[in-house]
């Protein structure tokens, strides 16, 4: 059997679910890619999925492929460091290996290894250390190819804390930096449209659209809010109000919101025995 196999009899064997063996170590979706042979499991994701099957920690391993976390890039000794916590040693290491350090997986570990220490340097109080780790996390941050609005966001934020203790004019500027990435990764809108969607077709209308009421989408996201805003006005017998929603909606050019914007409002003019209109769209669907 392949090795993908080979865990799901075990797993069969001892009665479980994809969701009961995952845990919270992995998704059921990547187990589930992992009995396919779909994707290749690291050693701490096989050494997980035996213990949970009460099995040796070796038992997928022999004669198995699976990563265990090394690659010629000259960054192992790093990686190490970084998983066991030893941030200023990684950093140390790479600042010693420049040809690897200088690659775009060098820069993006030095990033990070370097926004751990600062963390943890405030934590510690040492203010000027944290400035100084994170001043390097934006420095390499920006030099690989993997920028990270995440560590963006939160370097600005760790920089505008040591601005009230170092410098406190540096804050206004570290505090708009913050902000700026922090929109860059924030998710709220989208989030805030999928739980409306949810509220609609579980027939909480009225909580719909307080919530989109207070939604305020950037451009990427409008034509989902204006569909919605006519699914709820619809919901509510609001009509017409739904139609120019809609209508909204469409104007936007959504095409994969468009056949569902299309129905609607057929339904809409329908419902108003506009049959012209209803015609119109219904036509449009077909094409």
């Amino acid at each position: 059997m392949t090795l993908g196999q080979r865990i799901r009899q075990a797993r069969i064997d001892r009665g479980l679910t994809q969701k009961q063996l995952v845990g919270d170590h992995i998704t059921r979706n990547m187990l589930s890619k992992i009995e396919n042979d779909s994707a290749t499991p690291s050693v701490r994701t096989l050494e997980y999925i035996a213990s949970r099957l009460s099995l040796p920690a070796g038992y997928f391993m022999a004669g198995a492929s699976y990563s265990d976390g090394t690659s010629p890039d000259g960054l192992d000794e790093m990686r190490a460091a970084y998983r066991s916590g030893d941030y200023t040693g990684c950093i140390r290491l790479l600042e010693q290996n420049k040809h690897a350090a200088t690659s775009d997986e060098g820069y993006l570990l030095h990033a990070r290894a370097a926004l751990a220490a600062a963390r943890q340097e405030l934590a510690a109080g040492s203010t000027a250390a944290a400035k100084e780790h994170a001043d390097m996390a934006d420095y390499y941050n920006r030099q690989s190819m993997y920028y990270s609005a995440e560590i963006d966001a939160e370097m600005s934020l760790i920089l505008a804390e040591c601005a009230l203790e170092l410098d406190i004019s540096e804050f206004e500027e570290n505090a708009k930096e913050y902000e700026r990435a922090v929109s860059g990764i924030s998710f709220t809108d989208r989030y805030s449209l999928a739980r409306a969607e949810y509220l609609l077709k579980t027939g909480e209308t009225e909580l719909a659209g307080q919530l989109l009421e207070r939604i305020s989408p950037d451009e990427g996201l409008q034509a989902r809010h204006l569909y919605l805003m006519g699914e709820y006005l619809s919901a509510a017998g609001r009509r017409q109000a739904a139609i120019e929603k809609y209508t909204a909606a469409e104007q936007t050019g959504d095409a994969l919101l468009l056949p569902r914007i299309y129905r609607r409002l057929e339904d809409c003019y329908r419902e108003q025995d506009d049959y012209k209109m209803a015609y119109i769209y219904a036509s449009k669907q077909l094409r």
